[in-house]
């Protein structure tokens, strides 16, 4: 179980700095504005605006900002008490700093984080722990896709970001080629490697999950929504909607209208 310690937003002026002492606590810091340099044992790390550095328990560190701008940065200190989650870094904590793919999902998921430690409702200690062990998680992905078998998978997570932002057309195994700057047939394959589905079908995946939530929590019909989502028919949305939820979408609309009701 993740413990937090302290958790919060600091905003810090240019002669801001920390003494050299050794942590009590695992650290986890998130630099969202300038830039600073962070000493761990004989490791300096040059962090700017997007990195995300975590720094175990019980190593020296020091840090400092040497330029004339203030900077910004979210900071987490916690214990940890467990067999690691499946994680490297709790199993075998070692420094370490990397620059998270979608850099303003983690400055949102340290926000909420840091709005829960500061609620201290009955809740706030699993809410925490789960958040830490996300952006830790991350790190790890991270450091993992520097390897042979990790350059596949950051194309596959590059693909499915570009995926999420374009589902409501029409998305050509070509042109996610172009965006990858790869051939169609080595994003088809590594594709499939990576996630256990071909591209089409993750993308109706995508879709279909976005028309269960149009038709439980709008006002939109099925043809409406199968415009939105660019099929080319509505008779082609309902079979795709079928495979993927084992009913059509008209009988999925008014079973959740009389759950509703109910």
């Amino acid at each position: 179980m993740i413990q937090p310690v302290a958790i919060y937003f600091e905003h810090c002026e240019p002669n801001w700095h920390v003494p050299k002492a050794k942590t009590n606590n695992h650290i986890l810091i998130l630099v969202t504005n300038g830039a600073i340099r962070y000493t761990i044992e004989d490791h300096t790390f040059s962090m700017q605006k997007g990195d995300l550095l975590f720094v175990p328990e019980g190593v020296w560190r020091h840090a400092v900002n040497t330029s004339k701008d203030t900077h910004d940065m979210y900071v987490a200190h916690f214990h940890y008490q467990g067999d690691g989650d499946g994680l490297p870094l709790l199993i075998t904590p070692e420094q370490c700093i990397t620059r998270p793919f979608n850099f303003d999902y983690m400055k949102q998921r340290f926000s909420l984080l840091t709005q829960h430690w500061l609620r201290k409702s009955a809740y706030s200690d699993t809410i925490c722990h789960s958040i830490l062990l996300e952006m830790l998680a991350v790190i790890n992905e991270e450091i993992d896709s520097q390897s042979p078998q990790g350059k596949s998978y950051s194309i596959v997570m590059l693909l499915q970001g570009y995926i999420l932002n374009h589902y409501h057309r029409t998305i050509t195994l070509t042109e996610l080629a172009e965006y990858a700057d790869r051939t169609p047939n080595y994003v088809s394959t590594i594709f499939k490697q990576v996630t256990g589905q071909s591209v089409i079908d993750y993308i109706q995946q995508i879709r279909i999950a976005a028309a269960c939530d149009l038709l439980t929590n709008s006002q939109m019909n099925v043809g409406e929504i199968s415009d939105f989502l660019g099929f080319c028919e509505q008779s082609y949305f309902n079979k795709v909607f079928k495979k993927c939820t084992g009913t059509l979408p008209s009988t999925y609309m008014k079973e959740k209208v009389q759950v509703w009701k109910a």
